[in-house]
């Protein structure tokens, strides 16, 4: 029993000190839109202002990945009033097209808040505390004891757990959006989601501030539209890398590469390789130095070989890896050229 248990510590001991680095991937855009150079971002149908709202935190979101020419939705607002046209309630394909001519742009970005509300609910309930009981703490001789704070020294004061009445607010937020964006020299969906978020939690006043519902809202939101970003435009995602543990020159490059200095450990690993090449360890941890490195060609060849000296599951999961992200990067320059 004893044994059993030995190996199984063992076992949870190499997992949690396996070596492992995080690195960025530029991924392809899911819905290729790589015809549509120049949009617009109109206000989404939405209660109150919170279509306006969302529709300018969409647009700064799509400006920042630098993929589209985005018209400044003040220079939009100004050629629609001269057109007197309207920023938000486009309902059909033709209107699409027309707005879109009149603008000047090659698409059209369109939505609607389903939601984008908050509410609070108010109560009392009994909940365990620790409350001082009138008295101070003393040493065994009898004397009050003092303990340093903030303003000072002071009584050192006994608590007690009781059960106490205290008010409560209890907050939900919501936010639901969803968009589409449509091309204006077809009129056509080309791309279009729907995500919504939740907040909800229970806060006592006399515990402390209660977050502003308005900062809330403003983070909801943000977290609601950085799932439409990936759909329509090539963007960088991190992913962990787990390196093989070898010899002390195997170990030695995995400590470069996590210091990012990869082409230490590269030199490192293709040392190791040149004096042995059936070092397993060494090919595999040099197959993710050239993928991070941008030979991803090199880095399946060398996966590979890794995989033919040692059939295990981390090699076998490099080399599916590497072939899926052959053919993102395949997408990823279609879109980008």
């Amino acid at each position: 029993m004893k044994k059993i248990i030995l190996i199984l510590l063992l076992a949870v001991f190499a997992f949690t000190c396996s070596k492992k680095v995080m690195v960025n991937i530029q991924k392809p855009a899911q819905y290729n839109v790589s015809d549509i150079k120049r949009i617009a971002v109109f206000d989404f149908n939405g209660p109150k202002k919170s279509g306006e709202i969302i529709a300018s935190k969409f647009t700064t979101k799509l400006w920042k990945t630098q993929y589209f020419s985005i018209m400044e939705r003040k220079d939009l607002k100004k050629i629609l009033e001269e057109h007197a046209l309207q920023m938000s309630g486009i309902i059909d394909n033709a209107t699409v097209v027309e707005y879109g001519n009149i603008i000047g742009v090659d698409g059209i970005v369109l939505g609607d808040v389903t939601a984008y509300k908050v509410s609070a609910t108010r109560g009392h309930e009994k909940i365990k505390e620790k409350v001082w009981n009138g008295e101070y703490e003393k040493d065994k001789n009898g004397n009050i004891v003092y303990e340093k704070t903030r303003s000072g020294r002071q009584k050192k004061k006994v608590y007690v757990e009781e059960y106490v009445n205290r008010a409560f607010i209890n907050r939900s937020v919501t936010v639901g959006v969803n968009f589409r964006l449509v091309s204006v020299q077809t009129g056509e969906i080309r791309a279009s989601d729907s995500n919504s978020k939740s907040y909800t939690k229970k806060y006592y006043p006399h515990k402390g501030q209660i977050p502003a519902a308005d900062q809330i809202l403003d983070n909801l939101s943000e977290s609601v539209l950085n799932k439409f970003i990936p759909l329509i435009t090539p963007h960088n995602v991190r992913v962990s890398k787990e390196f093989e543990e070898g010899n002390d020159q195997v170990d030695l490059g995995i400590e470069y590469a996590q210091k990012n200095l990869w082409d230490r450990a590269k030199s490192i690993w293709e040392e190791e390789v040149r004096k042995d090449p059936r070092n397993s360890a060494a090919l595999y941890n040099l197959g993710i130095a050239y993928e991070v490195l941008g030979d991803l060609d090199m880095a399946e060849k060398i996966y590979n070989k890794a995989l033919d000296i040692e059939p295990n599951e981390l090699y076998m999961e490099a080399v599916s890896n590497i072939r899926k992200r052959k053919l993102d990067q395949k997408k990823l320059q279609e879109q980008l050229h």
